[in-house]
């Protein structure tokens, strides 16, 4: 169990570990090493170079992270059920599933890509759900590498950040805001590229 003493702005935390000071409504920064999101200690969002805590009640405590598709809003959050895309970015993911059939999970648990291993079943229907779950996680492991390569990307194209070991979330997010058509069009360019595709219409070959 916790215990919170509620104060101007902030709040305190007891756990097994000690109290902790926590601004709920601390600003978030992307670092420039890792290209995660950090709170800079005022918050449970850490990035990978820091050391990451455990907190009673909450899934993902740095689950915040940049669209693993497109690399310019940010994503996720602290719980598992969290979605690892811009809103965007999931709009033409669902887009891609009305139209071809297709797919990329993510959603950062299994069960929301209807992805799951039904322990009652046979041992053929859980050989392929199995296969099924294994592939899941490799490819949420090169999403997440890819939104990574995508941030380091976009980090390099403005050279006035070239010197920044964290710039404000909300600077880069509106360094790179687009109207929701182009936004759409990003979402597009950034599935064909993970996909490494032209069109779309490959995916039906």
């Amino acid at each position: 169990m916790k215990d919170t003493a509620r104060s101007s702005g902030f709040f305190y935390v007891k756990t097994r570990l000690g109290w902790f000071v926590m601004f709920p409504n601390a600003p978030l920064f992307v670092c420039t090493t890792c290209f995660a999101l950090t709170s800079l200690g005022l918050g449970m969002q850490s990035c990978l170079c820091e050391e990451n805590k455990s907190y009673p009640g909450v899934d993902c405590p740095g689950g915040l992270i940049l669209c693993y598709m497109c690399a310019t809003s940010k994503a996720g959050g602290t719980s598992r059920w969290s979605w690892n895309a811009c809103e965007s970015c999931l709009r033409f993911n669902r887009y891609l599933e009305r139209t071809y059939r297709f797919t990329l999970p993510l959603g950062r648990h299994s069960i929301m890509n209807s992805i799951s291993v039904p322990l009652n079943a046979d041992q053929e229907v859980q050989d392929k759900a199995i296969v099924s779950m294994l592939q899941f996680i490799n490819t949420s492991g090169s999403l997440s590498d890819w939104g990574k390569l995508k941030a380091h990307t976009l980090f390099e194209e403005v050279h006035s950040w070239r010197h920044l070991e964290h710039v404000p979330l909300e600077t880069w997010q509106a360094k790179f805001q687009l109207s929701k058509v182009k936004a759409t069009s990003r979402s597009a360019q950034a599935f064909k590229d993970y996909l490494r595709i032209n069109d779309f219409q490959e995916l039906v070959r």
